[in-house]
């Protein structure tokens, strides 16, 4: 039995296409370039922090410190990989993942170890999503966000971030 349509039945509107406004290829991470002293001066305060805690019997504290120096080592000995990042009518497509405008806040632009770093605010658990950017397309990847995010000319650092800064200068650039 064939259904036959209303007669006073509309269609329904075909939902716009998805375009591709920009497209660009990055790395996947800032490169990371420190001494060769870092890993040595971090390895000596992991072991002395270690031993602390071994007095204590704090051994969840002992496995989390060695993970966060495992995962630092790792994170700059394995190669960056090249990842392709498009901004669409929809949202961003970075490293094969989509996140809908309606999922992200402001975006800013940061350049650190001479690389230039877009941020867009997400409305998730991890807070912004960091994507490199190439210093020619700034212009072009601003004015395009900007059509569908607020742009923040000077960002206002956080007390994580002046913290890692610090952080930075001190310990991992000595």
């Amino acid at each position: 039995m064939e259904e036959t349509p209303l007669p006073n039945s509309q269609e329904s509107p075909k939902p716009p296409r998805v375009r591709d406004l920009f497209t660009w290829q990055s790395l996947s991470r800032p490169t990371l370039n420190y001494p060769k002293g870092t890993f040595l001066t971090l390895g000596s305060l992991v072991f002395l922090v270690t031993v602390i805690f071994t007095f204590f019997q704090e051994w969840l504290a002992i496995a989390v410190t060695w993970a966060a120096y495992f995962l630092f080592f790792a994170l700059t000995k394995i190669p960056q990989e090249s990842v392709e990042h498009k901004i669409t009518t929809e949202g961003i497509i970075s490293m094969n993942h989509a996140y809908l405008w309606g999922e992200l806040g402001p975006f800013w632009f940061m350049p650190r170890n001479n690389e230039l770093i877009l941020h867009i605010a997400n409305r998730n658990v991890f807070g912004h999503l960091t994507i490199l950017i190439n210093s020619a397309d700034k212009e072009k990847i601003r004015d395009i966000l900007a059509q569908y995010l607020p742009f923040i000319e000077v960002p206002e650092k956080s007390v994580v971030d002046k913290i890692s800064d610090w952080f930075s200068q001190k310990v991992l650039r000595a």
